[in-house]
């Protein structure tokens, strides 16, 4: 997980997220468009990951095969990850944090042991398994999200991620309506891998972390 990937209202630039470079760089040798250190090192540079490219720029000037460099930066890359993701989690330990339905049940209980959680479910959905029993005591219906949003210190959500814009449910946009947030509320999004028909651009009002 990154820090944020869409910018802050301040200007701030946005961080990349070490998971999604990893998925590119395997896409890439799969295609058979990387086929050296120094084509890794390329699209690292490009992607804007500066740990990656230093340690791909280090694998490259020792003559590295591509094969063991991406081993060695797929190991790195999953230890930032996992620190960041870590790191994350403690940040949230005893806020109010409000999980927008529908998302993964693990993902859910990643927060459940450690927050005071509020699960929001702005639109009926078919959940099933562990997500309806978790449902079963949601705030439901927009206008009721969008008030109880207005008490957390953190959202999660589901999100899909198309250069640096993110897009999330109609339902879910709404109840991130910047306008109807408090200010420097913290957004954590969860990436999914595709972009559902039902999807809008969605302008954050604060920086997004991802996990």
């Amino acid at each position: 997980m990154a820090e944020p990937s869409t910018p802050a209202p301040s200007g701030t630039p946005p961080a990349k997220d070490e998971v999604e470079l990893l998925e590119i760089l395997r896409l890439l040798i799969k295609s058979k468009k990387a086929r050296t250190t120094a084509d890794l090192l390329k699209y690292a540079t490009q992607y804007g990951a500066p740990e990656a490219e230093e340690r791909l720029r280090m694998l490259e000037a020792e003559n590295i095969p591509l094969d063991l460099a991406f081993d060695a930066i797929s190991v790195q890359l999953r230890i930032i990850a996992h620190k960041r993701n870590s790191a994350l989690l403690a940040d949230c330990r005893g806020q109010k944090v409000g999980l927008i339905l529908p998302m993964p049940p693990d993902l859910a209980r990643l927060f459940v042991p450690l927050a005071e959680v509020s699960f929001l479910l702005p639109e009926e959905a078919a959940l099933h398994g562990p997500m309806h029993e978790l449902a079963e005591n949601a705030i439901k219906g927009s206008r009721a999200c969008r008030a109880k949003a207005q008490e957390m210190e953190t959202l999660v959500f589901e999100a899909f991620r198309e250069g640096d814009v993110l897009f999330a449910d109609v339902a879910v946009a709404d109840v991130l309506e910047p306008k109807m947030l408090p200010a420097g509320i913290r957004l954590i999004a969860h990436l999914r891998p595709h972009r559902n028909p039902r999807d809008v651009a969605i302008p954050p009002g604060s920086a997004v972390s991802f996990l």
